[in-house]
């Protein structure tokens, strides 16, 4: 791919052109079949990633073009003799600073006569396309060699909303992408190098990954959703709030839906904060709170030692925020439990319980009581002053945890829950878990469904 560079002056310019029950054994208490109730639920990444795809070509002018959409890349083939802005947005807001976009256009009609006649305008604006900060035109003979980038570099003197727009003339036929990706700079010639290395990979090397090359269209579009894709040692790492993480299997693609489209866990609250995260899975959640200026530590629990093992990978990714982080490779109950039980074989990293199924592959996990565990963390917290979170999201323990820990006297001593809760036995529901938590002080904000898994937030707001 050609480059071309472009310094503008940041001084604004006029534009040219327009612009709870009876007690049951956890532990070994077999699943509901997969064709109970559970299965009219959408499960995996695809609702997560298909939200994530109904944001194509809101961004492109299709008065002026058709779409195109070319392995998961969007983008405009214009038609010859209309002119106007044929791409504008994305409206986001940046804080004052230096920063650089990047232009792809490619030309597909090579006509005589055309080398040095203007094809394209670029600008950057504010104030609804009344403000210019930058503004770069784009010539035939730019285009000659194929598919080319432009990096064009503005100055943001105050918080605004920001368009990154391309004009044509109409006099050729152009392939305008859609993504425009922006980085901040701290001096101007770190703009290309910077752009560059944030670029989605293109190189052979990339399709050699197999997980790279059977899913290269949605890692794409998740790219163009602000998500970081990059291949290190042979696998595909995708960065998204400032955590990166090994993808290798499509649900962990589901994570990163959670995180970007739902953020199901992006919660604000003054430090200093402990984090408790049951069902720790690849780690990334873990990260995420690890990455908050605000909480000092994270206790993660994953009872699975292949899963446990892929969240360890993760953590030597992100040096900073595993510090953090205690994992502990075991799960939480209500009891001290160290088996085999038999998991669904065709259990992805996301769904593995520790609820016994009725078939399967056995596998050895070590469950702990969770008022044993949680505890003397709380004791220490309450000490320090600090404020106890929980994220709890594991396959059907649920049920357990909370009943050791409101026999205990536990709950009162946490700040809030984050749950999600999964329908595997036939006399529990989310209110076996909420009933608890509402004589303990918490507020609780239920988002379950009708029918299947569902979610809820618990917030405490007075002494029980």
């Amino acid at each position: 791919m050609r480059w071309c560079d472009h310094a503008a002056d940041a001084t604004a310019i006029v534009a040219p052109e327009p612009g709870s029950g009876e007690a049951v054994d956890y532990a070994s208490a077999p699943a509901k079949s997969s064709n109970g109730p559970n299965d009219l639920t959408m499960t995996g990444a695809e609702p997560y990633l298909a939200a994530l795809s109904g944001v194509r070509f809101q961004m492109l002018n299709l008065e002026l073009g058709t779409p195109q959409d070319k392995d998961g890349r969007s983008s405009i083939l214009t038609s010859k003799g209309k002119s106007g802005h044929a791409v504008y947005g994305p409206y986001e807001q940046h804080q004052p600073g230096e920063y650089a976009v990047q232009f792809n256009i490619e030309m597909i009609d090579v006509v005589s006569g055309l080398r040095d006649q203007r094809c394209a305008v670029l600008d950057v604006t504010t104030d609804s396309g009344n403000r210019v900060l930058a503004r770069k035109e784009v010539y035939a003979s730019q285009l000659r060699h194929g598919r080319t980038s432009f990096a064009v570099r503005f100055r943001m003197d105050a918080v605004a909303r920001v368009e990154y727009r391309i004009w044509v003339s109409g006099r050729a036929t152009l392939i305008l992408d859609d993504h425009r990706p922006v980085v901040a700079i701290e001096e101007a010639a770190a703009a290309l190098e910077l752009l560059a290395s944030t670029a989605f990979p293109e190189d052979e090397a990339a399709e050699t990954v197999p997980f790279f090359a059977a899913h290269k269209a949605t890692l794409r579009g998740l790219y163009e959703n602000g998500v970081g894709v990059r291949i290190h040692r042979e696998a595909v790492v995708l960065t998204t709030g400032g955590v990166s993480f090994y993808a290798r299997q499509l649900d962990d693609l589901n994570f990163v839906g959670e995180v970007l489209h739902e953020r199901v866990y992006d919660f604000s609250l003054d430090g200093p904060i402990s984090m408790i995260d049951v069902g720790m899975n690849i780690g990334l959640s873990s990260l995420l709170f690890a990455a908050k200026p605000g909480v000092v530590e994270v206790h993660s629990f994953e009872p699975f030692r292949s899963t446990f093992e892929r969240a360890s990978d993760n953590l030597t990714l992100n040096p900073a925020c595993a510090a953090k982080i205690q994992a502990w490779n075991y799960g939480l109950s209500d009891r001290n439990y160290d088996d085999t039980i038999l998991v669904a074989q065709d259990a992805d990293s996301g769904a593995m319980s520790t609820v016994a199924a009725q078939q399967g592959i056995p596998i050895h996990v070590t469950l702990r009581d969770a008022a044993e565990v949680l505890g003397p963390i709380l004791a220490a917290a309450r000490e320090r002053g600090v404020r106890v979170v929980a994220k709890v999201d594991c396959e059907g323990s649920e049920f357990a945890i909370f009943e050791t820990l409101e026999r205990h006297g536990l709950l009162g001593q946490f700040a809030a829950f984050m749950v999600e809760w999964h329908v595997l036995y036939e006399n529990k529901s989310q209110r076996d878990l909420i009933a608890p938590l509402e004589r303990a002080g918490f507020m609780v904000f239920d988002r379950s469904p009708r029918v299947g898994n569902g979610f809820f937030y618990a917030v405490r707001v007075a002494d029980a």
